[in-house]
């Protein structure tokens, strides 16, 4: 039992593993967030790229080799197989030149890898039914190494355990049903096949693991602020870009809160820096707590916080504000609550052409808010939401 628990404790520390948290996020990407998502979207896609780009040029240049060491009655039906593996493969790597986004990526990944077994199993169906010198069988035995090519450059994508294994196991299945033997005599180079393929697939998946445990603490480090735990305004902005786009196509919905803390320059000058920075971190704290799983919060700078909040219309970004303002952003060290003052813009509503247009728009209300006497929101009706004394939010005309 003690032997396991070291060893699973190297493992853990090869792949900076420290927490429960960054294991759960090598399984499953369900705690990953934009910068994260869209970040490895774009590497997975960059590299089904090259990769796509390489073999659309070699795999129809290989019918040379065909051509010259084959019999000539293969090489007609050879060539066409790799004629047609080369335009899917040119498709997949213009295809991969879009936006990236995961489902993208994704996609031509797995249509980058579904071409190799597809095409290893028609050339090797051709091939089969003809008598082969010794020398034409060494040209021919290097189909049979395309699904450890297609195994080996997984070890070049950043993808979860269970990414990995959506991916290479229909691999595996492919080369055991081909390398199943027949009679007796090929039993020792079939199983030797699969341990191969098997070795090949423990590295390949230590490697995927490796890298993306790196992107995730390096995208981490960079995209989320140190003290609160927010979106650094970097990273904020990416996320901005892209809800914005996706509502503005699709016609939704998407609202803005821009929040700034009232009175917090004094809470610095009487206080200390480290007595605000307390301040700041419970008052990110209970807007994330606040705020819906789908939204993002970015500490936009300073004491100013941006929530972004995506299919929700004013009503629903009404509610938002009126559940932080009841939850309560903390306490002042000299006593009573923590307030804010804070604008509120949303996509249809507002008819803004991008997102700064919607960011000036929610900061000039944050702004009316703080001139018409702080701890409260202007909404996009003019409307303004009280702070809670207590434990109401109350909602006034302006």
């Amino acid at each position: 039992m003690i032997s396991f628990e070291k060893m699973y404790i190297t493992i853990s520390e090869s792949l900076g593993i420290y927490t429960k948290d960054q294991l759960y996020e090598l399984f499953t990407t369900k705690e990953h967030g934009l910068p994260i998502s869209g970040h490895r979207a774009a590497i997975i896609q960059s590299r089904v790229f090259f990769f796509c780009v390489v073999f659309a040029v070699l795999v129809p240049a290989w019918s040379i080799i065909d051509l010259l060491f084959l019999p000539s009655a293969l090489w007609g039906g050879l060539l066409t197989i790799r004629a047609v593996s080369g335009i899917v493969f040119a498709i997949l790597a213009w295809l991969s030149r879009r936006q990236p986004t995961m489902k993208l990526a994704r996609l031509l990944l797995a249509g980058m890898l579904a071409v190799t077994p597809i095409f290893y199993l028609a050339s090797g169906y051709w091939i089969e039914g003809y008598p082969l010198t010794s020398q034409e069988q060494i040209i021919a035995g290097l189909y049979g190494l395309l699904p450890f090519v297609m195994v080996a450059g997984l070890t070049l994508f950043p993808l979860t355990l269970f990414e990995f294994l959506a991916y290479a196991v229909p691999l595996f299945l492919v080369t055991l049903v081909s390398a199943f033997p027949g009679s007796e005599a090929e039993i020792p180079q079939a199983v030797s096949t699969m341990w191969l393929l098997i070795l090949i697939l423990g590295v390949a998946l230590f490697s995927s693991l490796t890298q993306l445990r790196y992107m995730l603490s390096q995208v981490s480090r960079a995209s989320y602020d140190v003290l609160t735990g927010m979106l650094t305004r970097r990273a904020g902005i990416e996320v901005l870009d892209l809800q914005f786009r996706l509502a503005s196509m699709g016609g939704g919905s998407m609202s803005i809160l821009y929040f700034d803390l009232d009175n917090f320059k004094a809470v610095n000058d009487t206080y200390g820096h480290d007595t605000g920075d307390k301040v700041l971190k419970t008052a990110s704290e209970q807007i994330c707590n606040c705020v819906r799983k789908g939204d993002s919060v970015i500490r936009w700078g300073g004491e100013e916080f941006v929530v972004v909040l995506p299919t929700a219309d004013p009503r629903e970004a009404n509610e938002v504000v009126s559940r932080i303002m009841t939850a309560g952003v903390g306490e002042r060290p000299e006593g009573g609550p923590v307030t804010a003052s804070i604008g509120v813009a949303e996509v249809q509503e507002d008819n803004v052409n991008d997102w700064k247009a919607q960011i000036e728009l929610a900061d000039h209300r944050m702004y009316s808010a703080k001139t018409s006497g702080r701890a409260r929101s202007i909404g996009v009706d003019g409307n303004a939401i009280l702070w809670a004394e207590g434990s109401q939010a109350q909602a006034v005309n302006k």
